[in-house]
């Protein structure tokens, strides 16, 4: 089986948990295994919203999703921060100063400091990794670690509400970006330290929380084809069925010199079963290629 799935992540439980829980429900309601399910951006356990799935070999091309901006709707506290940045965490510091400041005030410190192009530091309890290890692992070991500033593109954001210390954001990211640090960095802005306390990430591109389903409710007519996700997407049928299994076996001299008009092409046999992925190189390079079998 190869498909996509987009669904709504409760509360509680990890992105590999909501993998688990799809895998058990699709065994015990069809009867469909498949062991190769993967997901495109990890929400934390006290976050919920879209998560999108791919099955089978189509867990090849998660690269498709890497320029889809992510839409996060996050509410913060102000007057603490906590370890993990979030309301798991335990409590390490108390404010001693009461910065109340105006909802005009407070929106324009946001939209000033978090617009753009910025600089972030990624919280210590997060997936980095630190010489092979990930940065959570160290943290709950208690090791000194320095996480490494990273470049980060926020294309909106606003503040949606404001009843100190209680405040609510929405903002539209670039990948990679932690919505943790700029809550936290929103209190350390104002002087009142801050954490988050709730997040949903409610669309990743035009993927949005509308069209997720609950993880109970998954069922192999909630998967879906390549073109079913990927709608209008360039793409060229190769008809000769030698040229075809050379194509996927690897060879791509057949396919090196097809025109591509825009970053990604796809190849397809005559009944429209996804053959491989040519991503353009802008760069005067050869273009990468992800091959996908006909099962």
């Amino acid at each position: 089986m190869k498909g996509f799935c987009i669904i709504n992540k409760p509360i509680g439980i990890t992105s590999f948990d909501a993998i688990k829980q799809i895998k058990k429900t699709l065994r015990e309601k069809e009867n469909i295994i498949e062991k190769r399910v993967g997901h495109a951006g990890t929400l934390d356990p006290f976050a919920d919203g879209v998560l999108i799935l791919a099955f089978g070999r189509y867990t090849k091309l998660f690269f498709l999703f890497d320029d889809l901006n992510k839409e996060y709707i996050a509410s913060g506290i102000f007057g603490e921060s906590r370890d993990t940045d979030d309301i798991d965490g335990n409590t390490i510091k108390i404010s001693n100063n009461t910065n109340k400041l105006s909802f005009e005030e407070l929106e324009n410190i946001i939209k000033t400091n978090f617009k753009g192009s910025i600089i972030q530091k990624p919280p210590i309890y997060s997936a980095k990794k630190i010489n092979g290890k990930r940065a959570y692992d160290l943290a709950r070991d208690n090791k000194t670690f320095e996480l490494k500033d990273i470049n980060v593109y926020i294309e909106r954001i606003e503040l949606l509400e404001y009843d100190y210390p209680y405040f609510k954001i929405k903002t539209s990211v670039s990948k990679g970006t932690y919505i943790r640090s700029i809550i936290k960095d929103i209190g350390e802005i104002t002087g009142n330290l801050a954490y988050t306390k709730t997040l949903k990430r409610s669309s990743i591109g035009n993927y949005n929380i509308d069209m997720s389903c609950n993880i109970d409710d998954i069922s192999q007519n909630k998967i879906l084809s390549f073109f079913d996700m990927f709608k209008n997407f360039d793409s060229i049928i190769v008809e000769d069925k030698s040229d075809l299994k050379q194509i996927l076996c690897g060879n791509t001299k057949i396919i090196e010199n097809i025109k591509i008009n825009n970053k990604y092409l796809a190849i397809t046999d005559n009944k429209n079963n996804l053959i491989a992925i040519i991503e353009k190189n802008t760069n005067e390079k050869n273009n990468k290629y992800a091959f996908i079998d006909i099962e």
